[in-house]
């Protein structure tokens, strides 16, 4: 199963129906088209399209919204605290797009880098990916790899240029303030690996 942001809403792609979920069967490229036109223009919060081959499925809705790459990272320090950005007045966590020739492993330690200043960066493991969509003149999947990454940086500087703010380290128990304002699927992110991890 696939599960895509849009805005605070939500999209699956998944081979059977799900409960709760406005579930709408696979039949061509307009099953799509029909689906984003209820999570935007309507109150349902959570759709599933359905198929019962689900990987043609998801091959079929990538030729709907066009896939571009990025990667960053969960930065953890030597207290157990994790580095959080604050972008255009929400926090996030820091990331950027794949230029040519890199690989993601390469993308997300630059950009961490770039995007917050900071010293002494490792990167640890995968973690996982996540997907959003969005519109500019089409449709775009916008498809980040995460990985796990460690520094024990004192002095960090927020990249002014990409809007960035604040760069600062959080506590476990301070991180659910945090997610009172920021993206769905990095809230999502964040409770499955950070606040629920172990």
């Amino acid at each position: 199963m696939y599960k895509i942001f849009v805005n605070e809403k939500s999209l699956t792609i998944s081979e059977y129906e799900i409960k709760g979920y406005v579930n709408i069967p696979y039949e061509t490229e307009n099953t799509f088209a029909m689906a984003f036109d209820m999570l935007f223009h309507t109150q349902k919060k959570a759709i599933n399209i359905f198929y019962f081959d689900e990987e043609f499925l998801w091959k079929k809705f990538q030729e709907f919204a066009t896939p571009v790459y990025a990667a960053g990272g969960v930065v953890e320090n030597n207290k157990h605290e994790y580095l959080f950005i604050k972008r255009n007045g929400k926090w996030d966590l820091p990331k950027g797009h794949v230029e040519k020739g890199e690989t993601y492993e390469q993308t997300a330690l630059r950009e961490v880098e770039e995007e917050c200043a900071i010293d002494n960066l490792s990167l640890k493991n995968p973690l996982c990916t996540t997907y959003h969509v969005y519109f500019d003149k089409k449709y775009y999947l916008k498809v980040v790899y995460w990985f796990t990454m460690f520094s024990d940086s004192t002095h960090m500087i927020p990249q002014k240029e990409e809007n960035i703010e604040v760069v600062d380290w959080f506590s476990v128990e301070q991180i659910p303030d945090l997610m009172n304002n920021t993206y769905e699927n990095i809230k999502h992110m964040v409770n499955e690996y950070i606040l629920n991890k172990g």
